[in-house]
């Protein structure tokens, strides 16, 4: 009896493979019925790239059939839960890269790799087979906030945090592919800094048919968000004071002449009367 993974139709040129089949062809065969079904026979597990809603809506269809002995494993792979706003800081449940990290007895932290089709990062460039590398970065990314806010601020006060990212290393090792992967995290060094700042050096890896495919060195430090904000409202005033002044440089405008906000607000209502 013959294994099938099952992924999303975007991953087309990976199912070319033996032993995968995309999402259209699997429903393709359920429409056929159990009689002339292609599926008799076959073992199908749903892997990467299909939706909670896709999964469930071929299980039962497939159990109305009759085919619940080729889909008993149907859930083997796919049955960890996405990573939720508050600790992947995505609000589309598409953009989620990774599920619920967990920690293991040596202290390393684990989730899974989830690869949604309709992905902010794979709607406009899949090419070849392989898993791009910015999408293995991006899990990355959302693993080191999910697992930070998840098991290293129990004692960190501010509600609002923001995560600034000082330094971010990157290496490619092998291919990964739509198949399960897992990423681990190790914290190297925790420390505070100052009220509201949390100081973490970590590691992390793509692990993929027993190997490394990628792996990230990452500093970054929590904040205060309220306090960040404030700083970053500077910065940005700054920033567009230092590139009009070279705007009017270039093209030889005069200095206009600065006006208070109370005054400013006098003259848009003057303005708006006239």
């Amino acid at each position: 009896m013959g294994v099938f993974v099952v992924v999303a139709s975007q991953f087309e040129q990976f199912a070319q493979q033996d032993n995968v089949i995309t999402y259209d062809e699997l429903l393709e065969g359920l429409r056929l019925g159990s009689a002339g079904s292609s599926l008799i026979g076959k073992k199908l597990i749903a892997g990467q790239g299909l939706s909670s809603l896709d999964m469930e809506e071929a299980y039962q269809t497939a159990l109305k059939l009759g085919l619940s002995e080729e889909f008993e494993h149907w859930y083997v792979w796919m049955n960890s839960p996405p990573a939720g706003q508050q600790l992947s800081h995505k609000r589309k449940i598409e953009n989620v890269l990774i599920t619920v990290p967990e920690q293991r007895e040596d202290g390393t932290f684990v989730a899974n790799l989830l690869l949604p089709a309709g992905n902010e990062l794979m709607l406009d460039h899949l090419t070849g087979q392989h898993v791009q590398g910015m999408v293995l970065t991006e899990a990355c990314r959302q693993m080191f906030l999910a697992v930070t806010e998840r098991f290293c601020l129990e004692h960190y006060e501010p509600k609002n945090r923001y995560f600034v990212i000082n330094e971010m290393n990157l290496r490619y090792l092998a291919f990964a592919f739509p198949l399960p992967a897992e990423i681990r995290y190790r914290v190297i060094e925790q420390k505070q800094k100052g009220a509201g700042r949390v100081y973490i050096h970590a590691q992390l890896e793509v692990w993929q048919s027993d190997q490394p495919v990628s792996a990230m060195e990452v500093k970054f430090v929590v904040m205060d968000a309220n306090v960040l904000v404030q700083r970053e409202a500077r910065l940005a005033s700054d920033a567009i004071a230092a590139q009009v002044e070279r705007l009017r440089q270039g093209l030889g405008i005069e200095p206009r002449i600065s006006i208070a906000p109370g005054a400013r607000a006098e003259l848009l209502g003057e303005l708006s009367h006239s």
